[in-house]
């Protein structure tokens, strides 16, 4: 009878570390730009949008086999800035499945100094407003659907030519 329960339990370890054999972690990124061109006339007040297709062939491929999708974080950096001005931009970062106008926010951007962060090269992490806006996020990336980004910002002084990278570090751990 112990021979018995010592081979179930060694078969049950067996099955239970087969298990982690059989997934995957995927890294599914997503990345964005917002170029911000305001001449010295403009109003200091700005949105900018953007629309991204979030559909991955990852994701479409093991979209039933899905165990877990992933928004770790979101980061922007100043790619690209010209001027001799130093405008300063703050503003909420927001979402929407496209075609719809509810618009959720997903972070702010404070203080940003972007003839400084170009010139740095920093990257930032967008603080993400809560964990059901996250939630949120994921399933539409999840879904492979085609999300509206919208910054709703103003800058200190115009004019304004830089450009605002965003990278959205999601992932997905699926079944083989």
């Amino acid at each position: 009878m112990k021979k018995l329960q010592v081979y179930f339990w060694v078969a049950l370890l067996a099955v239970a570390a087969a298990c982690s054999l059989f997934t995957k972690d995927i890294d599914v990124p997503q990345s964005f730009s917002l170029p911000i061109s305001q001449a010295v006339s403009d109003p200091l007040q700005f949105t900018k949008t953007y629309t991204l297709n979030t559909s991955n062939e990852d994701v479409d491929k093991y979209k039933d086999n899905i165990d877990e999708f992933r928004i770790d974080r979101i980061t922007y950096k100043v790619s690209a800035f010209s001027g001799s001005n130093t405008p300063v931009v703050s503003g909420t970062m927001k979402f929407a499945a496209d075609g719809t106008s509810t618009y959720k926010t997903l972070g702010t951007i404070s203080s940003l100094d972007l003839k400084a962060s170009n010139a740095s090269g920093q990257e930032y992490t967008l603080d993400i407003a809560s964990e059901a806006v996250r939630n949120e996020l994921v399933n539409l990336m999840k879904a492979g659907t085609t999300v509206s980004f919208r910054l709703d910002a103003s800058t200190t002084n115009n004019p304004v030519d830089a450009t605002i990278d965003f990278k959205i570090y999601a992932n997905m751990t699926v079944e083989l």
